[in-house]
């Protein structure tokens, strides 16, 4: 069925942590500038009680995680040796909470028996620091 009045929605990617500051009002004097949002990083009690609150608006708040999250490795195919590098989650773990520091890390050659990196090969993690989804779910 046709809607009686044109309904015009517009899509920002604008990432989930501006996207609950632009819903919220953080910045315009809590007048929020959108109506509705989706993200992967859940809203937190400060913003929920700040648009409920000092905002005054009713808000619904559903959870949802669709989204597959990506990590990349940098090392030279050589070192690898014919195959691709295999982390299984404990030595995701071990690397992001800062045990496994060395690609030669004993944990890390016992799931990649061909991996041949120098020795004491430091392993420099990345990650995008506002308010990216991606890395909310990595790290929390």
């Amino acid at each position: 069925e046709r809607a009686r009045q044109d309904i015009r929605m517009t899509y920002r990617a604008v990432g989930s942590s501006t996207g609950q500051r632009e819903f919220q009002g953080e910045n315009n004097g809590n007048v929020a500038y959108t109506d509705f949002g989706a993200g992967d990083i859940p809203m937190t009690q400060a913003r929920y009680d700040n648009i409920t609150g000092a905002g005054g608006r009713v808000m619904v708040h559903i959870p949802f995680v669709i989204g597959g999250v990506s990590i990349f490795y940098n090392i030279p195919a050589a070192d690898l040796g014919g195959q691709p590098l295999d982390l299984d989650a404990c030595a995701l773990a071990g690397i992001f909470n800062g045990n496994y520091t060395t690609w030669d890390h004993p944990a890390i050659l016992a799931l990649n028996p061909s991996l041949s990196v120098p020795a004491g090969s430091p392993i420099t993690v990345f990650h995008r620091i506002r308010g990216s989804s991606s890395t909310t779910g990595v790290t929390k």
